[in-house]
């Protein structure tokens, strides 16, 4: 019995906060939705992440990576527009191509700087030095 509890507290939780209600912003109630699936069923919290705009972001993200569910720590830093997004894909998704792209589409120094440092400590020599002349075309030098 006890097993299927986080599981119907998952149900009651979506008809309050994802059904039109009094309760649908309610910050408080969107991060225990989020955080139940994350331990009850992880396949669910990308929608939520997707849908809901009212949850503690930073702090959700963090524990998405703790329970190594890194593309949801990912989108939940792109939607919010941080910088973090990268350093999920250099550190624990590992793929510095998808970071490369990410860059491209924020073209923020502090992203190609991270990028680039990334790429030169893997060996990517090249692809550093263009993250690195990308990133001094930012900042005008």
């Amino acid at each position: 019995m006890a097993a299927d509890l986080p599981n119907e507290l998952i149900e009651l939780l979506e008809k309050i906060v994802l059904e039109n209600s009094v309760f649908s912003d309610h910050r408080n109630l969107q991060n225990l939705l989020i955080l139940t699936a994350v331990k009850a069923d992880p396949t669910r919290v990308m929608e939520y992440i997707t849908r809901l705009d009212n949850y503690d972001a930073p702090d959700i993200a963090n524990i998405a990576i703790t329970n190594q569910l890194f593309e949801e720590a990912f989108a939940i830093f792109k939607k919010l527009m941080l910088t973090h997004p990268l350093s999920v894909l250099i550190e624990h998704v590992k793929n510095l191509d998808r970071a490369y792209e990410f860059a491209e589409r924020c073209n923020d120094p502090t992203v190609w700087s991270e990028l680039a440092r990334a790429q030169l400590n893997s060996g990517a020599v090249k692809d550093a030095i263009d993250s690195f002349i990308k990133l001094m075309i930012l900042l005008h030098i």
